[in-house]
């Protein structure tokens, strides 16, 4: 299963998060949710999918190419708990996000 980390199963019906908020922004185009897509739940965790590669990993910051940029996270203790070939999960105290 390819993004297996944001798909649960339930009683034969399987749930993908980034479909369902597709499936309800209807007046826009998806296509940009192919790029990447980052979730930070509470500042203390960070899921992302379609990373290209990190460039920084410290304690206190977290970096990685995406399609058309770049995003550093900065924050501490952060724990790398998770790390693909396009996706990221990553522990710890969230401070900021940047895109560039």
């Amino acid at each position: 299963m390819k993004n297996k980390a944001h798909i649960l199963e339930k009683e034969g019906y399987v749930f993908n998060f980034f479909d369902e908020i597709k499936n309800k922004i209807t007046e826009i185009d998806h296509n940009f949710l192919n790029d990447y897509n980052i979730v930070n739940i509470s500042g203390k965790i960070l899921y992302v999918e379609g990373h290209q590669g990190l460039t920084i990993i410290t304690s206190s910051q977290l970096a990685f190419k995406i399609k058309k940029g770049r995003v550093v996270v900065d924050g501490e203790n952060f724990v790398l708990n998770e790390l693909t070939d396009n996706t990221i999960l990553l522990y710890g105290k969230i401070n900021k996000v940047e895109i560039f």
